[in-house]
């Protein structure tokens, strides 16, 4: 009685795998393969809440976008279609806008430069406010003779220093 439970056990599970692996969703270890990801690394994610590729990891959370992308990339490859042609036929649902292309090759000289152009101004900053100060060695155009006083501030200068001797 125990062989027919078994026999049936089996067959069950053997039919059930059987029908997982007839489902559409099949392509699920495909969807994740570094050539579907090559391609969904040019194709902006349109969920709403990320502002990444179809290659970023909310895929694994069940994005409505990078599932259904990634299962449709991994379909137009299985039917021998080239990345561009794939890219190209995103473009032309989507628009242009869908379209990411790989940084350059000078990607780094903006940060790089930008930190150059701080330290820059932090030494010309800290040569201008170091630097001494040079005395005005420039003898005055008038001499002390001939400036004109006051003859008020004379006077009050006059009793001012009497008073001292």
């Amino acid at each position: 009685m125990a062989r027919p439970a078994r026999l049936l056990r089996v067959t069950a599970i053997a039919t059930l795998a059987v029908l997982a692996l007839a489902q559409e969703g099949g392509d699920v270890a495909q969807i994740g393969s570094a050539d579907v990801l090559r391609v969904g690394a040019h194709i902006a994610c349109r969920c709403g809440s990320c502002k990444d590729t179809v290659a970023c990891p909310m895929a694994l959370q069940g994005c409505g976008f990078c599932n259904p992308a990634r299962v449709r990339i991994a379909k137009m490859q299985l039917q021998g279609m080239k990345d561009k042609d794939i890219i190209d036929v995103f473009k032309k649902e989507y628009g242009d806008d869908i379209y990411r292309a790989d940084p350059n090759n000078f990607f780094w000289v903006i940060p790089y430069g930008a930190l150059g152009l701080g330290l820059m101004a932090i030494y010309f900053f800290l040569r201008q406010s170091f630097k001494p100060k040079v005395a005005n060695t420039v003898a005055p155009t008038v001499a002390a003779h001939e400036v004109e006083v006051d003859p008020r501030y004379l006077e009050a200068a006059e009793k001012e220093t009497s008073r001292l001797e």
